[in-house]
């Protein structure tokens, strides 16, 4: 039987969370990316609007992968040992 390991690490603190200008810069990204897509619905190629869709999600999720990241990046939530949180 195939058994897995986990190794415990402690991220570092740039791992940890998104800067404030980082998280500002997406944003902005964002609504401009929605407001193209908005104007790409009624004209453009439907290949074109999946791939500014597809761009939007990604950069929408990096919320949500911060938030995963901050309460799997603390300590008492990483394994210290196999099978013990």
């Amino acid at each position: 039987m195939l058994q897995t390991f986990l190794l415990p690490r402690n991220p570092k603190v740039s791992e940890m969370a998104l800067s404030n200008q980082v998280k500002e810069s997406v944003n902005q990204a964002a609504a401009c990316l929605r407001e193209g897509l908005a104007f790409a619905a009624r004209t453009e190629h439907p290949t074109v609007i999946s791939m500014i869709t597809d761009i939007l999600v990604r950069l929408e999720s990096m919320e949500t992968m911060e938030e995963i990241m901050d309460k799997f990046g603390r300590n008492k939530d990483i394994p210290n040992h196999f099978g013990q949180v």
